[in-house]
């Protein structure tokens, strides 16, 4: 499936957003982003440090792009070009036709409906470009703002998964909420 949807490498348009392939020269906006301890504390990455870390960063996702192994966007302003945030499909099982998807949005940006409309273009590419039936998120219970998020989408609860997360020493329950491809297309009606 990868070579048939990710090859080229697509780039989604929302009404405010462009969601697209990370370039080299998103290294500053992208540094703002990956610094933040509030950005970063219910992901599975730790801040940056240094604008040399988010280059890394963009270095491996641009070998990855090349071996066609990532599923990595940043997530652009229509308006003004400034990089906003990260999003991708955090996993993708073919067999069973599901996708996870995981965002971030720049912490001075919260609120302002962002997350939800990137939430919304990465399960409508999901559902019409991929063909899955299923996507799924995890998250931690104390990320409320992002459990606002997906049940704006039109996710449901489905559960928590005791133990389920592990990251730097810590670890945690992690729920989960999900939609199908019918919960989706009845919520756009």
């Amino acid at each position: 499936m990868y070579t048939e949807v990710f090859v080229p490498y697509p780039t989604i348009y929302t009404d405010r957003l462009i969601i697209r392939q990370v370039k080299r020269k998103d290294a500053e906006d992208l540094f703002e982003l990956c610094h933040r301890p509030e950005t970063s504390q219910y992901s599975l990455w730790r801040p940056h440090n240094n604008i040399e870390e988010t280059r890394s960063l963009i270095n491996y996702q641009l070998s990855l792009y090349r071996k066609h192994k990532s599923t990595f966007f940043v997530v652009e302003l229509k308006e003004t070009g400034r990089v906003i945030g990260t999003c991708s499909y955090v996993s993708i099982d073919e067999n069973y036709k599901i996708a996870e998807i995981g965002y971030s949005i720049l912490s001075d940006l919260w609120g302002k409906g962002y997350g939800t409309e990137v939430a919304d273009a990465l399960c409508g590419f999901a559902f019409d470009r991929m063909l899955v039936q299923r996507v799924y998120a995890h998250v931690l219970p104390e990320n409320v703002a992002s459990a606002k998020v997906l049940l704006h989408v039109g996710f449901e609860y489905e559960g928590t998964l005791k133990k389920g997360y592990f990251f730097d020493g810590k670890v945690s329950d992690v729920d989960v909420y999900g939609i199908t491809d019918e919960m989706y297309f009845s919520e756009e009606e």
